[in-house]
């Protein structure tokens, strides 16, 4: 593993990499996307906004980014197609995990995840993964391939329990996939009419540990327009904040994607608030174990 220089890192702050609890991995990939390409460049874009995040959590009230952050450098993609990428991003990712470290790897178009998820299996016992995402990606392949972003679910479901919430699309294929644990589904309509009860809804169902995977398209277009399938209707900020806190405060979240931020030039607002996500998975996560709270 290699790292970036600070003025290139997630926050602009570059721990050493053994003293850091959290280690972020670019991953600049997006060959599967099959709408609006661009993801690509979503890794550079959100490290380059992070720079001027506020590094104090005005909700929590504490500094995260004293957990320590590590930044390495992007992983290079390759161009002969998704299933290659997956070893790559696995050996980078189980590595961080067997180094004792929170892994966030930033996608990228969603099909990066399932390298995430392999390294996953072969570091914890029965964990669960919570997918945020507009669209099922339950399909068994796409394109000729099974390892496409609209894919990533239905490789995950081979592995781990899973939770989505925020879908409001998919296809007549994935339907009676989708619905075959209606009890582990919350549509993004059902989160917005009361965010209190979807939350309250998903924790009855929710395993420990839990790995989250937060495709950004999950969020409304209003507020998160730079990707590559908008969907209208999603979660708003305080929404997703709120589902993302309470899970962190009675789980063990064990590491973090986010994908599919495809920046609009000239656009900054998307970028910045994808940074922001980032800063909050990580103050969520580790504000319980700073607390005392495992």
């Amino acid at each position: 593993m290699s790292d970036l220089p600070a003025a290139l890192s997630f926050l602009g702050v570059q721990e050493p990499i053994e003293r850091a609890a959290v280690v972020v991995l670019p991953v600049p990939y997006d060959l599967t996307t099959t709408y609006q390409p661009g993801a690509r460049f979503g890794p550079r874009a959100l490290l380059t906004a992070s720079l001027n995040v506020e590094l104090f959590d005005e909700e929590l009230r504490w500094d995260p980014s004293r957990v320590g952050i590590h930044t390495l450098e992007p992983l290079e993609p390759l161009a002969v197609g998704p299933q290659a990428m997956v070893p790559l991003i696995r050996e980078q990712v189980e590595e961080i995990f067997l180094a004792g470290k929170f892994p966030i790897v930033l996608g990228g178009d969603h099909s990066v995840s399932i390298g995430a998820l392999e390294a996953l299996a072969r570091r914890w016992e029965n964990p669960w993964v919570l997918q945020i995402d507009a669209h099922a990606d339950l399909r068994e392949e796409y394109q000729g391939s099974p390892f496409s972003h609209a894919c990533v679910m239905a490789r995950a479901r081979e592995s781990f329990p899973c939770v989505q919430v925020g879908v409001r699309s998919w296809s007549a294929e994935e339907d009676a996939a989708l619905w075959e644990r209606p009890e582990r589904v919350i549509l993004a309509r059902e989160a917005e009419e009361d965010p209190e009860a979807a939350a309250e809804r998903l924790l009855s169902v929710l395993g420990d540990p839990v790995y989250l995977t937060i495709d950004l398209d999950g969020l409304d277009p209003s507020i998160l327009p730079a990707t590559g399938t908008p969907e209208p209707g999603g979660l708003r900020w305080f929404t997703l904040t709120h589902l993302l806190r309470r899970v962190a405060e009675s789980r063990h979240v064990v590491g973090c994607d986010v994908t599919e931020l495809s920046p609009i030039p000239g656009f900054i607002a998307p970028d910045f608030l994808a940074a922001r996500l980032v800063l909050k998975v990580i103050s969520y996560v580790f504000h319980r174990r700073h607390q005392g709270g495992g």
